[in-house]
């Protein structure tokens, strides 16, 4: 029956077989039938009733497939006027009318597509450069024009994790020259927004087979006899390290040779990758420019550079190949001559020139402004119970009004902590759901990003967990956690949330604390300028008189606005129940705040007092006083320094942890409220005024990217269209995070945005020792120093140790607490060591610190040299003169050891013409 129905839309479906011919066989083709489209209806199968549940489809890692893949391209495309190209990536083909050209199209995911899911960079998936390139000359090749002349790649094409991207490769009209112009470009399927392009360019006709594509002549002995190998031992760990994430299909370099300026590489696909109609599959073109991403061709090893400009391209059709020959070599003016051969070293492709350029993931979309993320708390395996050996703190309260008093005791915990010798135990801080313990949270991860390894958070609603909770949460190894029902969860900042329509009523007054200040300002001119806001009331301790008020006022009321601008402390309440007599408000957006940085262990009460009195204090004074106002937004300006913790910042921390608590509180209790935990702006604040170079350059080193005004000011409007009482808006720099997790320092709640990667440990630790051991005293201490030194210059963001002096006192090098403590923690991950918070201030240059370390790492003794002695062996040696004049005919060394190894016996008279005798 199917036979009879090959050429006609239909299909048959049988509902017996062999041995199966119940009512499970006939539900099963009935379920196919569905999947055909038929219409059932199937209340005659089931009834009127509920349907019954099926099991869902078994978990991934047993390999079962239940869904239909269709094929990319699968469809009878010459039904819509298209033609078939065959192509993995161009599937389909159209000439357009009037003469002008050509268009193919195709459609990219990760479903049809799953191989470019190992070609990431910076944690997007791109399409490689090398793979439109493989588009051109595709599409050349089907219009008679093989070559490609030169290809420019103008913006990087991004796969989405879910959903696809439609391609198009718009091939011009030939000139009088038989070249035709080609461009490429996408958007996402069934968008219908503007096209992005991607690269522009020319193909050309084929050139009369020449030189360059005659038999490779290099690539006919492999590999080349002249060639020095290259060790590539962790070359793919290294990449992914500066961001380049190539999975298991994309790493096929197998070896890699050097003569001279020339460079050769093999570079081989996995068995499991198919080539069906490439002419040479990307992942195997992209391997062979891996060489020069390793700085094997000369360029800065540290930048990361992507295809740039193709010039001079062609490809002879070699469908299926799998492995290739490769030769990179210099083109004279900036730029790589490529040549590819095949097994048996015919030519498959040359590249006249390639040049890179250097490629920063902000060129990503999204990929440093990061969008609006949120905590997540997720649950991790109970481990079993160790020994309790920490000491345990219970910090709770239940008044907001008690804050001050959580906050103390919290601070005080950890200072007497600190104050006795380095323990190797650490200390349990545990807090409840109260108002008041919020502010330690960000005190404690202050504390944690200060002092790795020593304390642990652990939220407990009934604050009072049991010695086996305990025990169990430190078996985690985690620095906070919460627990819920005898389950641990930890906290991992999310995915990029989905957008929404930012909801700002413009009546009524709105209220913007620390008004007069630079991102009160900014807020201020935004919310008249995008959300037509015309009442604003500006608070502010300097009022009228603060530093660009007037102007602020002026360019507000110009705009259309009716401004007031009081002075006020909004964290003395009577102050602001004062100021806010009389006045409706609409909306709320509390951005004032205080910094007055120190390190923990040097952080007075009346500091931390100070951080939470206008930030944190006069937050709840806001919603106190506005309970009975009709608020239709309650904006907290938070910051990212309380989510993670910043060294240096314990007070501020504490604030802003409590705005993100409030926050929390108004949503459960039905009234609006979001708490925005701000990253880093470009724009100079109170906040940000006092940061130095060295400052800046420690927020890069953490991954923190500035962001400009406009883009924040477009967070914001998202965070008003969130249903979350609480949001992360900040910049990350993936590629700076994965420097961070390589060293083991990043922050735990950004695990999620970097992959799991290979840390600094207590091997590394080993390894240092066990190296000192074989060492004279004076080449260890010179050891340590250079470690010092390095680490010392990469705190003060320095590029070589050799500008780090090591007689110079660190105070003189430019030190202060928090680098010191920086530096400390660097020191104590490399020797495995627990050193003290003043470490560098206690021993003042890098030469008399490497000294300290040499006596810490031999437990207080000195590190004793391995003595090498000389191997004793039994066995007789045989002492010969190399004249060869020995019995049994023996003329050459060759002579005598097949003599001896032939086990001959050999007489002869003794010689008589020595000379000597």
């Amino acid at each position: 029956m199917q036979d009879i129905l090959d050429d006609t839309p239909a299909v048959a479906i049988g509902t017996l077989r062999r041995d199966d011919g119940g009512p499970g066989r006939f539900r099963t083709s009935l379920a196919e039938a569905h999947a055909h489209g038929a219409k059932l209806d199937w209340t005659t199968v089931f009834g009127a009733g509920v349907a019954p549940v099926a099991d869902l489809p078994t978990y991934p890692f047993e390999h079962e497939r239940y869904w239909l893949d269709a094929a990319p391209g699968a469809g009878d495309v010459t039904a819509a006027g298209l033609d078939d190209t065959g192509h993995p990536l161009l599937g389909t083909a159209a000439e357009l009318g009037g003469g002008e050209g050509t268009l193919f199209t195709g459609v990219l995911s990760l479903r049809t597509h799953p191989w470019l899911a190992d070609h990431a960079v910076a944690g997007t998936v791109l399409v490689p450069g090398v793979a439109l390139v493989e588009l051109a000359t595709a599409a050349g090749a089907g219009l008679g024009c093989p070559a490609v002349d030169e290809l420019t790649l103008e913006a990087p094409l991004t796969v989405p994790a879910e959903g696809a991207v439609t391609v198009q490769l718009v091939a011009g009209a030939s000139g009088d020259t038989g070249r035709r112009p080609v461009s490429v470009y996408s958007r996402a399927a069934g968008d219908r927004g503007e096209w992005t392009r991607h690269a522009t360019g020319t193909v050309t006709p084929a050139a009369t087979p020449g030189p360059s594509m005659a038999p490779a002549d290099w690539a006919t002995v492999w590999p080349p006899p002249r060639a020095t190998p290259v060790d590539l031992a962790d070359s793919y760990e290294r990449l992914a390290l500066r961001g380049y994430d190539y999975g298991p299909i994309f790493q096929c370099l197998h070896g890699v040779w050097r003569d001279g300026d020339d460079v050769y590489a093999e570079v081989r696909l996995s068995g499991e990758t198919r080539t069906d109609g490439f002419g040479v599959h990307p992942a195997l073109l992209d391997a062979a420019l891996h060489p020069v991403a390793l700085g094997l061709t000369g360029g800065d090893a540290g930048a990361m550079r992507l295809p740039f400009a193709w010039s001079g391209v062609t490809v002879r059709s070699m469908a299926g190949v799998s492995a290739l020959r490769v030769r990179l070599s210099p083109d004279g003016s900036g730029g790589t001559r490529i040549s590819a051969a095949d097994e048996q070293g015919d030519a498959v492709l040359t590249v006249g020139s390639l040049l890179l350029r250097s490629f920063s993931p902000a060129a990503l979309t999204g990929a440093t402004a990061g969008g609006l993320r949120r905590v997540e708390w997720t649950e991790i395996d109970r481990p079993a119970p160790g020994e309790l050996t920490a000491a345990v703190r219970l910090v709770t309260g239940d008044s907001p009004h008690g804050l001050r008093a959580a906050a103390h005791e919290a601070l005080a915990a950890v200072r007497e902590w600190l104050s006795g010798p380095p323990a190797a135990d650490r200390l349990v801080l545990v807090t409840d759901d109260g108002a008041a313990s919020s502010a330690v949270h960000g005190l404690v991860r202050a504390a944690q990003a200060e002092h790795p390894g020593q304390f642990v958070l652990l939220h407990d609603p009934s604050g009072e967990p049991d010695a086996e909770d305990i025990a169990a949460a430190l078996a985690t190894g985690e620095p906070e956690l919460a627990l819920r029902d005898g389950a641990f969860f930890v906290p991992v900042l999310s995915a990029p949330l989905a957008g929404g329509d930012p909801v700002f009523a413009a009546e009524g007054t709105v209220l913007v604390t620390g008004g007069t200040g630079v991102l009160g300002s900014l807020v201020a001119r935004h919310l008249v300028t995008a959300h037509g806001v015309r009442d604003l009331l500006l608070l502010s301790r300097g009022g009228p008189a603060a530093p660009g008020a007037a102007a602020l006022a002026q360019d507000l009321t110009e705009a259309g606005a009716h401004v007031t601008i009081r002075a006020c402390d909004v964290g003395d309440r009577e102050a602001l129940s004062a100021a806010l007599s009389g006045e409706t408000l609409s909306a709320v957006v509390h951005t004032a705040g205080l910094l007055d940085d120190a390190v923990v262990h040097s952080l007075t009460p009346d500091q931390l007092d100070a951080a939470l009195h206008a930030k944190a204090e006069g937050a709840w004074h806001l919603h106190e006083l506005t309970a009975d106002q009709p608020l239709t937004a309650f904006v907290l300006f938070s910051s990212l320094a309380g989510v993670l913790g910043n060294g240096g910042q314990a007070g501020y921390a504490a604030a802003n942890t409590a705005l993100d608590a409030l926050a929390a509180r108004r949503r459960a209790d039905g009234l609006p409220a979001v708490s925005i935990a701000w990253g880093l702006w470009a724009d100079e604040s109170a906040m940000t005024g006092s940061l130095d170079e060295q400052d800046r350059g420690r927020f890069a080193r953490s991954g923190i990217v500035a962001m400009a005004a406009t883009t924040a000011l477009g967070l914001f409007d998202a965070a008003l269209a969130t249903s979350e009482p609480a949001v992360v808006a900040a910049g990350f720099d993936p590629v700076a995070l994965r420097a961070q997790a390589a060293a083991g320092d990043l922050p735990a709640v950004l695990r999620g945005l970097v992959p799991a990667r290979r840390t600094q440990s207590a091997a590394d630790a080993g390894s240092l020792r066990a190296k000192l051991s074989a060492m004279p005293d004076a080449h260890q201490v010179r050891l340590l120093a250079d470690l010092v030194r390095a680490d010392a210059a990469a705190v003060l963001g320095h590029a070589e140790g050799t500008s780090v002096d090591a007689a110079r006192a660190f105070r003189d090098l430019g030190f202060d607490s928090l680098t010191g403590v920086e530096l400390r923690n660097r020191l104590a991950a490399r020797t495995g060591l627990r050193l003290s918070p003043t470490l560098v201030f206690d021993h003042p240059t890098p030469l008399v610190l490497a000294e300290h370390l040499r006596e810490q790492l031999a437990g207080g003794a000195p590190i004793p040299a391995e003595v090498t002695t000389p191997a004793r062996h039994d066995e007789p040696i045989a002492v010969v003169g190399m004249a060869c004049r020995f019995p049994g005919g023996v003329r050459t060394p060759g002579d005598l050891w097949d003599l001896v190894t032939a086990e001959t016996d050999a007489t002869s008279a003794f010689p008589t013409d020595r000379g000597w005798d």
